[in-house]
C-alpha cells in the first residue's frame, strides 16, 4: 500500500516560469539531492490524487516528485497504509442545565 508523504522541495524557478527541482526534505528531515529531473506532465499518483509530475534521479532510482497546483504543496509516494482518521470524541453535554450559579 501506498500513502502521500508531503515532502518540501528546493527548487529553481527561471524567468521563462520553468521550475527544476534540486533537492528534496523528507517527512523525518533527510535531504535528498536530485541529480536529474524531467517534467512528464499531469499523471495520476499511485497514493492518492494526481498532480504535475517530475522524475527526479535520486541516488540512482527514479523516483516521481508530484505538485499540486490548487494547493501550492509537493508530495512523493510513501511505503506503509496511511495514517488513521483520528477517534471521535464521546458525546459531551456543553450546557448542564440543572447548574446554577453561587448568588
Amino acid at each position: 500500500m501506498s500513502r502521500p508523504v508531503p515532502v518540501a522541495v528546493l527548487l529553481e524557478m527561471r524567468a521563462s516560469g520553468i521550475r527544476k527541482p534540486l533537492a528534496v526534505t523528507w517527512e523525518d528531515g533527510t535531504r535528498y539531492e536530485i541529480t536529474t529531473s524531467r517534467y512528464v506532465g499531469f499523471q495520476k499518483a499511485k497514493s492518492a490524487g494526481s498532480g504535475e509530475c517530475w522524475l527526479c534521479r535520486i541516488e540512482g532510482h527514479d523516483i516521481p516528485l508530484y505538485y499540486c497546483t490548487l494547493t501550492g504543496r509537493w508530495w512523493m509516494d510513501g511505503k506503509g497504509a496511511p495514517e488513521p482518521a483520528p477517534a471521535p470524541e464521546a458525546y459531551r453535554r456543553v450546557k448542564d442545565r440543572a447548574y446554577r450559579p453561587d448568588r
